[in-house]
C-alpha cells in the first residue's frame, strides 16, 4: 500500500473514532492472521467504518511493515551501541 492510500485510510478511520480503538483492532487483526480469520475480521472493521475489506487488510499490512521497520531501526541502534561499548 502506498503512503497516500495508507494516509487516506488511516484518516478515514481516525475521523470516525477509530484512533482510540487502533491498538485493539491491530491486536484482533493479528489474531485473525494466526487463526486464519483475517478476512472475517477485516470485513467487520470495514463495515463499521464504511471501507472495503481489502483497504483494511492493506492498512493492517502497512502498519505491520512500519512496526517491523521501526523495530529493525531500534535493533540496529542497540547493536551499534553494544558493539561500541564492547570495543571500549
Amino acid at each position: 500500500m502506498d503512503a497516500k492510500t495508507f494516509n487516506m485510510v488511516d484518516g478515514i478511520l481516525a475521523t470516525k473514532g477509530f484512533r482510540e480503538d487502533r491498538q485493539a483492532a491491530l491486536d484482533i487483526l493479528e489474531v485473525g492472521v494466526r487463526e486464519g480469520t483475517l478476512v472475517d475480521v477485516a470485513e467487520v472493521i470495514a463495515r463499521r467504518y464504511a471501507l472495503q475489506p481489502q483497504a483494511v487488510i492493506g492498512w493492517f499490512g502497512e502498519c505491520l511493515n512500519r512496526r517491523i521497520k521501526a523495530t529493525q531501526e531500534i535493533s540496529d541502534k542497540l547493536k551499534a551501541m553494544t558493539q561500541a561499548h564492547d570495543g571500549s
